[in-house]
Parts: structure tokens; C-alpha cells; sequence
């Protein structure tokens, strides 16, 4: 079974643009990939288990991965369906959220 299949299989791969050339990369070991995480939050919890443990399965098979903590989106934040804005936060508040995160 390639990558590409057991991430199939494990239902984490729902919908791709273009399966066989995103397939191909990936089992090449040639997927440049990024996984965000929100600057605001106190920290990583296990919610995020699943990105890392992806994350870690790609890198494994030669993919290289990204991880990204901030940036201009986190300053105002994903309304995460809601009607309403996230109140805009400081940079001082992403930056001081973003360092405890850090290991």
C-alpha cells in the first residue's frame, strides 16, 4: 500500500483537486505541505494530535512539511462559521500566545 492509499484508507484525504498527480507526489517523497496553527490559543492541546501525527507520517515518507504558528490571519482570527468577527488582537498578544506554544 502506497502513502498516498493508507491516507486514503484512514479517512485523511476527503477531497483533492487533482488525485494523480497529488498521489504521485506524495509517494515520491516531492509534497511541500503546511499545517497552521492559531497564534491566539494558549497553547497546542490534543486536538492538534492528528495534524502533527500527519504532519509526522508525510515527513516520514520524504514529503517536507511546514509548520506555521501566526501570522497576519491570527490577528483577526477565523470566525469559525459565526455571524460575527473575532475582535482584532494586537500583535503583542498573537506574539506572547505564539511563543508559549513553542516546545
Amino acid at each position: 500500500m502506497t502513502c498516498y492509499e493508507e491516507l486514503k484508507a484512514r479517512g485523511l484525504i476527503a477531497q483533492v483537486t487533482n488525485e494523480e498527480e497529488i498521489s504521485k507526489m506524495i509517494n515520491e517523497g516531492k509534497a511541500v505541505f503546511y499545517i497552521g496553527f492559531d497564534p491566539t490559543a494558549d497553547s497546542l492541546h490534543v486536538g492538534h494530535f492528528m495534524a502533527l501525527c500527519l504532519m509526522k507520517r508525510l515527513q516520514m515518507a520524504g514529503n517536507r512539511p511546514i509548520a506555521l504558528i501566526g501570522g497576519g490571519t491570527g490577528m483577526v482570527g477565523d470566525p469559525s462559521g459565526r455571524t460575527d468577527m473575532r475582535a482584532s488582537k494586537s500583535r503583542w498578544s498573537g506574539s506572547s500566545s505564539s511563543a508559549r506554544a513553542r516546545p
